[in-house]
């Protein structure tokens, strides 16, 4: 515990201060048909499929995974994947990130994360699951209420997968998944953190170049070579590329910020020149920087 450095709360014992991100998006359950099928997507958030009744199947990595009723996968981000329904099916589905490093660094190292309903880590999860998917109803109502039970019965959710991902269990994974992992998660977070400190501590990453893909690859301990091949075989993508795609998600964001400047997101994102971001930003959305500020305003 790190104690207050006044002397007036010397004795005082705290808690930890948060400023993170929770994201909580595409929560749904549905009833479907055999053969009702999903071609190949992947998302930049984690991505948990729920099967109430039924059976699908579900092709990712050169893998396969049937999963039956009452089966829990979750998918880490940037990973390719299609669904098929093998027998009439009802599912809950959803999407989430998190800011903070621990776990989610944790949980893309630990890549697919598959608990059949017979196990233990399946029944943990199940409480706060169900709770999620009892407020799905026709006459559901989007207000304050409803959104502060689904913030609660999602933390329930992280604090359960946070306590099984700690404690070291076999997980089923993929054969190259943690490495790609390891390098997906060190983008992540070497971006958030560029951001950061050039936001609160005037570090302008374009003099420091902390951020480079073949940095966060030596980091995993492997070659430049085969990192990339590596995340490129299950990813779809050269780490190059995701990096970009990361760039997209927070320029988006930064971009809701009204007092923050388009030179200063530049900066933060590491171009070397606001008009190489406008361009890259237009590429990437069909619109200027300026352009996606006003329509979102």
């Amino acid at each position: 515990m790190e104690p207050y450095h006044s002397q007036t709360l010397k004795n005082a014992l705290r808690l930890p201060a948060l400023s993170w991100r929770l994201t909580f998006f595409g929560g749904h359950s549905q009833q479907v048909k055999a053969g009702w099928h999903i071609g190949t997507e992947r998302h930049l958030a984690f991505e948990l499929i729920q099967i109430l009744a039924g059976s699908e199947r579900v092709h990712l990595a050169q893998d396969a995974f049937v999963l039956t009723t009452g089966d829990i996968l979750i998918i880490p981000p940037n990973l390719d994947h299609d669904i098929t329904c093998l027998q009439d099916m009802s599912y809950f589905n959803f999407h989430f990130g998190l800011d903070d490093q621990e776990l989610s660094t944790r949980l893309i190292e630990r890549g697919l994360i598959y608990y059949p309903r017979s196990t233990q880590q399946n029944k943990e999860l199940v409480p706060s699951l169900t709770e999620l998917w009892r407020l799905i109803r026709p006459d559901m109502q989007y207000d304050f209420d409803t959104k502060l039970k689904v913030q609660k019965f999602f933390t329930d959710f992280l604090i359960t997968l946070n306590r099984q991902t700690t404690i070291r269990e076999q997980a089923t994974s993929l054969t190259k998944l943690k490495y790609a992992g390891m390098i997906a998660s060190g983008l992540q977070q070497q971006l958030k953190k560029q951001i950061f400190d050039f936001n609160h501590h005037g570090i302008d990453p374009r003099l420091t170049a902390a951020l480079t893909v073949k940095k966060v690859i030596s980091e995993a301990q492997i070659s430049l070579s085969y990192g990339s091949e590596v995340f490129k075989d299950v990813y779809g993508v050269s780490p190059r590329a995701y990096l970009s795609e990361l760039k997209l998600v927070e320029a988006k964001h930064l971009l809701l910020i009204p007092d923050y400047s388009i030179l200063a997101i530049s900066t933060a994102l590491g171009y070397n020149e606001q008009s190489h971001f406008a361009r890259q930003f237009k590429r990437w959305t069909g619109m200027t920087p300026n352009q996606y500020r006003n329509r979102n305003r």
